[in-house]
């Protein structure tokens, strides 16, 4: 997909109005007999956009570019947000009365897979304080318009929670004023890209070493604990601010494997670039990607150690996970390399035959945390991460993605992630600790994690 000609586009293409007419006869009579959501598609000759950054917000961004499926949502008709145990569980219940009522229009051509994003932390109690404060714990939003990419084509769906009972030309003012904003934000000209003038890490490196030696202790001396993840954060701060659509540039051309994540919710904006989907749905079928143990470029020294301490019971933990939910699962005897700029990973993906009562609710509670970024058994590593860990991670090591009709979902974990607020940007990066690792070696994990996503971010 081009993704550079939609700073060049006319503000107001000639589709515009003609769109707009067709919405207002189409949609005028519906809002009315509505009583829940309603969404109504139009197909559109329209290029990708790029993100609005921070001139409107809310938005979602979702792409996988080796995929060729691209999502842009702006505003909210419909927010729904959960937190503490149990909370996919609580989700389901909502959601299901929600979709009771929701009429879906697709008008000739068009047809979008996804409905609503959905978000959410890495610990269900997390209470989103300090830089994550503008993100629930766990989001499900049904944007005002949602723009999908597939395939050379372009669907474009207007929603509106019809209980709200505002004036229909009200309403359909309101969604084509919000398009109109996007595409006239997409022309504006790049900016200069800010200098960085100071970096810092939290907890330093000497500190969080002490924190792996006192983890691995502790998994030598414990019997009930056998893997933890710990992560440190990377603090950037620049004399201006950065560009979201920018960066999110850069890591969809240098991670084109990965899935490429932002979020814009209040005044700070989440990045990633993940090599991990959590799950895809589709067609009755599921699959997880099972990614744990990081190699640089040279190889690793302790390999197959990795492979039977980090890798393994990840592997094991998400097959049993699915094992819940699925008739059939399958996974390779062997990982294979996952090989990103920089670095690369052990990676086994599985594959699973969905139950017929299954949802993505279901498998998100028994799939979350996995191995790979929380521990084994999955309670005490939690409980060793609340109480040692020395900032609270946000959606770091959550998750992120679409879901959509039916038994249709993608979401990945959000790893190689940053949180831009203002002019600081905050990056993320952790390892799995063992009974043999070794402080020195997950140090450098860390950093080579953080160095190669800051290197292209600030290219």
């Amino acid at each position: 997909m081009p993704r550079s000609s939609a700073r060049s586009r006319s503000a107001t293409p000639v589709w515009f109005g003609r769109l707009g007419l067709e919405l207002r006869r189409l949609a005028s009579p519906l809002l009315v007999s509505t009583r829940g959501l309603l969404s109504i598609t139009f197909e559109i000759p329209l290029d990708p956009l790029p993100v609005p950054g921070e001139a409107l917000q809310p938005w979602c961004f979702w792409e996988r570019p080796a995929d060729d499926h691209r999502l842009l949502g702006l505003g909210e008709a419909l927010r729904l947000s959960k937190r503490g145990d149990g909370r996919f569980t609580r989700l389901r219940q909502c959601v299901a009365e929600r979709e009771a009522g929701w009429i879906h229009i697709e008008q000739g051509q068009a047809r979008c897979q996804a409905r609503a994003f959905l978000g959410f932390a890495f610990d269900p109690v997390d209470p989103g304080e300090g830089p994550w404060e503008s993100f629930p714990n766990l989001l499900w939003i049904v944007p005002s318009l949602l723009l999908e990419w597939r395939r050379g084509c372009c669907s474009l769906t207007f929603s509106q929670d019809c209980a709200r009972r505002e004036a229909p030309a009200r309403v359909i003012d309101r969604w084509m004023r919000l398009l109109l904003r996007l595409l006239e934000t997409s022309d504006g000209a790049a900016t200069a890209a800010p200098r960085l003038l100071e970096m810092r890490e939290e907890p330093s490196g000497a500190a969080w070493s002490r924190d792996v030696a006192e983890a691995v202790a502790a998994i030598r001396d414990d019997s009930f604990l056998h893997k933890v993840v710990l992560s440190r954060t990377q603090r950037l701060r620049f004399d201006g601010v950065p560009d979201s659509a920018t960066l999110l540039d850069r890591l969809a051309g240098d991670f084109s494997g990965c899935t490429i994540l932002g979020v814009r919710l209040g005044q700070a904006t989440l990045l990633a670039a993940t090599p991990e989907r959590l799950l895809s749905m589709a067609g009755g079928e599921v699959c997880s990607d099972a990614i744990a143990g990081t190699l640089p470029a040279d190889g690793w020294p302790e390999g197959e150690g990795m492979r039977h301490h980090e890798h393994r019971p990840v592997v094991e933990a998400v097959c049993a996970a699915l094992g819940r939910w699925c008739d059939t699962v399958e996974a390779e005897a062997q990982p294979t390399t996952l090989s990103l700029p920089g670095l690369a990973h052990l990676a086994t993906p599985v594959r699973g035959r969905l139950s017929p009562e299954a949802d993505v609710h279901d498998l998100l509670e028994a799939l979350h945390p996995t191995p790979a970024v929380g521990g084994v058994p999955r309670q005490a590593a939690m409980a060793w991460i609340r109480a040692h860990e020395r900032h609270a991670r946000g959606w770091y090591t959550g998750g992120f993605g679409w879901v959509g009709d039916g038994d249709r979902a993608e979401l990945a974990v959000v790893l190689r992630s940053g949180l831009l607020r203002g002019t600081q940007l905050m990056l993320h990066a952790g390892a799995g600790i063992t009974r043999i690792s070794r402080p020195a070696n997950e140090l450098a994990e860390t950093e080579l994690k953080l160095r190669t996503l800051r290197d292209r971010l600030l290219s």
